[in-house]
């Protein structure tokens, strides 16, 4: 019991400590869009570096193992969501619609608590960006506080679900090692009860030696 109350402590411990790295990585990748959209020279070419974020995700997909990809795909998509939106509108963007899905997008890709970091980030990046007037438009931003929730349910489903999986592959690998054992065992049972009938053959052989 206690094994199993350090065992999963230890793995929350791993989890957060994760989520705090992953976050700030967000957080920094939300400030470079940000920096970038306020400088009038740059922002003119943010289709362009939306274009170039993409190839570089198709190109690290064939070059990063699965478990380094999954940050950097879900860094370039948080960069690429932005620049897109904030380029078409921002708020009133008709692309808007794009961090939602990118909430729902990293609680499966990364940890569970993601979205609920980055809701936060994301409206305080469109408050600041956006110079809209039209107060009706701002209602788009009320839809973070309610995804945020369904996100992180769906990531830790998501991570359940996962967990499952393994448990039961680790399990059939289990299986499949006892029963290499168990045939291993009657290979050598069988070997042994070949050795006993060739030595009690011999005894006889021996005994009707002497005999004669």
């Amino acid at each position: 019991m206690l094994e199993n109350s350090s065992c999963s402590h230890a793995i929350l411990n791993i989890m957060l400590k994760k989520t705090v790295q992953h976050s700030l990585i967000l957080l920094l990748a939300i400030a470079v869009i940000f920096f970038w959209q306020e400088n009038t020279t740059l922002s003119y070419y943010s289709l362009q570096l939306s274009g170039v974020l993409l190839l570089t995700l198709i190109v690290s997909h064939h070059l990063l193992k699965p478990k380094s990809f999954k940050l950097v795909e879900s860094t370039i998509s948080t960069m690429a969501v932005l620049l897109i939106t904030s380029s078409t509108g921002g708020v009133n963007s008709p692309l808007f619609f794009l961090n939602f899905l990118l909430l729902f997008e990293l609680s499966l890709l990364l940890e569970p608590l993601i979205p609920l970091f980055l809701s936060g980030i994301l409206l305080v990046f469109y408050l600041l960006l956006s110079s809209s007037q039209n107060y009706l438009a701002w209602l788009e931003l009320l839809a973070f506080p309610l995804m945020t929730p369904l996100a992180i349910f769906t990531g830790q489903i998501y991570i359940n679900q996962a967990q499952l999986s393994q448990k039961v592959q680790n399990q059939k690998i289990n299986q499949t090692q006892l029963s290499q054992k168990v045939q291993n065992q009657k290979k050598e049972i069988h070997n042994l009860s070949d050795k006993i009938e060739n030595l009690e053959e011999e005894i006889v052989e021996e005994e009707l030696n002497i005999s004669k």
